[in-house]
């Protein structure tokens, strides 16, 4: 006869629809504990499903999909025979460096995340450590012992509102705000609040085991919380993801250099870096954007600046290096960095028209009237239908007016 936690691992793979597909009960019948979990077990996967299937008309999704196949093939590089199904990774636009999995499989890294991490390896540490927790079932034990200690979670909707804007914005605020409680529940565990302790050490442990499993450099996976580390401020503002807090990033360090440590002397395994690089391909230059819009440009420039090492003649980044300082202009230097950065971009082939034009408004604004013109002059003859042409020919004519 199965196990309960055989016939709730069935649960979580097939659904409610599972229930059915089990046939009937045995002939002594389920006892009360079997009924309850079964019954969370149900509910964990209608929730999981919901979450998917807003996070899917949210808006959120980079949607590249070689890129999404790309980090399918690194998880599926990590699956066990033993386990019960492989995760399905998608790739979410967000501002901060989070990545989580529900119960019904689906996976999630935020291109923030991507943009941070330095090579395959590190992306495997990530995606092995949730792939445990999906194995492991961490999402209903940490459900069924909340509800225990202190009953669901409160005011619920506030908080997803608050994790959607986020991830994006009003349209996923929108999407994610009205979740049940218990969806609720699983998408507080999930992406925001993070597992127990105990969870998360099982969650490294065994992600461990499958980085070294799968032929990867294992000295990467505290690098990747290294790299968290240096990205949290101490004291952060709003909602954050689960892994963004000082103590437990140096708990999940201590415990990736415990597992290293262990394995020290081993074959050493690969990072894979230049491949990585090829597949998030000009996402860095996206994520930038992004956090200029999420009012993050000195994250955004840090970002920017390490795809500019790799790619110092793309003239779209040095547009986006520019309007980094541009979004910060009381900054000591801000304008001289946004006009080089702009003028660089401009000396390039492929320059963005916008390079020329913001180029010419900061001329503008400190009355350095020939360069502005000269600027303008050059924008209006690589773009002259541009939207804004008309107003850009006017300051021509308001330029050309005045006296030298």
């Amino acid at each position: 006869m199965p196990t309960v936690c055989q016939r709730l691992l069935a649960l979580l793979l097939l659904g409610p629809a599972g229930v059915l597909a089990q046939g009937a009960s045995p002939p002594d019948g389920p006892g009360p504990a079997d009924v309850d979990a079964r019954k969370d077990a149900v509910q964990l996967r209608k929730d999981a499903d919901d979450i998917e299937k807003r996070l899917g008309t949210s808006g959120l999704l980079y949607g590249q999909p070689e890129l999404d196949a790309y980090l399918q093939g690194v998880a599926d590089a990590l699956h066990r025979p033993d386990d019960p199904g492989p995760i399905r990774v998608r790739v979410v636009k967000g501002p901060w460096p989070n990545a989580f999995v529900l119960p019904n499989g689906a996976s999630y890294v935020t291109t923030a995340m991507l943009d941070m991490l330095d090579n395959e390896a590190q992306l495997a540490c990530v995606l092995g450590h949730e792939m445990t927790h999906l194995v492991e079932q961490h999402a209903l034990q940490e459900m069924r012992a909340q509800r225990t200690r202190q009953g669901w979670a409160t005011a619920l909707a506030v908080l997803i509102g608050a994790v959607g804007a986020y991830y994006g914005g009003s349209q996923a605020g929108a999407a994610l705000a009205d979740l049940t409680a218990s969806a609720g529940q699983l998408w507080t565990i999930s992406a925001v609040s993070g597992y127990s302790r105990d969870n998360e050490r099982e969650a490294d442990r065994v992600g461990f085991e499958r980085l070294m499993a799968a032929g990867y450099d294992t000295t990467q996976a505290p690098v990747v919380f290294e790299l968290l580390l240096a990205r949290t401020p101490d004291e952060t503002q709003g909602v954050r993801p689960y892994f963004a807090t000082h103590p437990r990033l140096e708990e999940r360090i201590a415990s990736f250099r415990e597992l290293a440590a262990a394995q020290a002397g081993g074959p050493a395994g690969a990072t894979h870096a230049e491949r990585y690089f090829v597949a998030i391909g000009d996402l860095p230059i996206e994520q930038a954007l992004l956090l200029i819009e999420a009012e993050q440009p000195a994250l955004a420039r840090l970002g920017i600046h390490r795809y500019l090492d790799r790619h110092p003649d793309d003239a779209r980044a040095h547009f986006v290096a520019g309007e980094t300082w541009r979004a910060q202009p009381k900054e000591s230097g801000a304008i001289d960095y946004a006009i080089a950065a702009y003028a660089q971009a401009a000396a390039l082939p492929g320059t963005p028209p916008e390079a020329l034009r913001n180029k010419g408004l900061l001329h503008r604004e400190r009355g350095e009237d020939a360069l502005a013109r000269e600027a303008f002059e050059k924008y209006i003859a690589l773009d002259p239908q541009a939207v804004d042409a008309g107003i850009v020919r006017l300051y021509l004519q308001e330029l050309s007016a005045a006296p030298p």
